[in-house]
């Protein structure tokens, strides 16, 4: 499936470049972030091929994939029709359902009813271990895909260890390169925080968790010159 879908032309024709590609997990910005993941690569042949492999030669005999989403706003929806359209083109069929109640969405995530779905995480706190430990460590309460590692637990075991932060990081960065080579989800895209403020609004810190995280005691609005 990560191979069958064009990520790139979803950012580009659904959300018009807006939005940064996922190649990993990590956004840009935060500490780990690695610039060199090129993660996979947009190959409808190769998935033909993996499919072949898997015993459903153009996709004869696989049943349709169900895909659950908890969010039906119109980028949303055009964003699948893209990966049906993406999925279709190698022989897998998709199809999407709502439960756009979203204390019945998490109680049925939890509880493992969707074979396949769409999740979008924002990090309480800016760092790599609410990331990765948090969605991938095999006994997390969040990791809703159930992947287990055991090498990838003992490195972010480790990582929450290390005292030294350069050594964090390096054992962040190879967790999660082993995480997007076994490929238990399909990064899309990283969320674009923007905001607009008046140019008299002085010493404005944006910080990339949103507006609660925005320290007003350091804002200052610069006094104007009457005409």
């Amino acid at each position: 499936m990560i191979y069958a879908i064009d990520r790139d032309a979803i950012v580009n024709e659904v959300y018009l470049g807006r939005y940064s590609l996922a190649r990993g997990v990590l956004p840009p910005g935060i500490m780990a972030f690695n610039p060199k993941l090129t993660g996979y690569r947009y190959d409808p042949q190769k998935a033909r091929e993996l499919l072949a492999q898997a015993g459903y030669p153009g996709g004869r005999g696989l049943p349709p994939i169900q895909i659950w989403s908890g969010v039906k706003l119109e980028k949303l929806l055009q964003e699948h029709e893209l990966i049906k359209k993406y999925l279709a083109a190698v022989g897998v069929e998709a199809q999407f359902h709502y439960e756009t109640n979203w204390p019945t969405f998490s109680a049925e995530l939890a509880q493992n009813k969707f074979p396949v779905f769409l999740y979008a995480w924002f990090a309480d706190v800016p760092h790599p271990d609410n990331f990765l430990f948090l969605l991938f460590y095999s006994r997390s309460p969040r990791n809703f895909t159930g992947y287990s590692n055991p090498t990838v637990d003992d490195l972010l075991v480790q990582a929450k260890r290390e005292t030294e932060l350069p050594r964090q990081m390096d054992l962040y960065r190879q967790a999660e390169a082993m995480i997007l080579d076994d490929a238990p989800i399909i990064p899309v895209w990283h969320y674009t925080y923007e905001r607009l403020f008046q140019p008299y609004v002085r010493s404005v810190e944006v910080n990339g968790l949103g507006d609660p995280y925005i320290p007003f005691k350091k804002i200052w609005l610069e006094k104007r010159a009457r005409p």
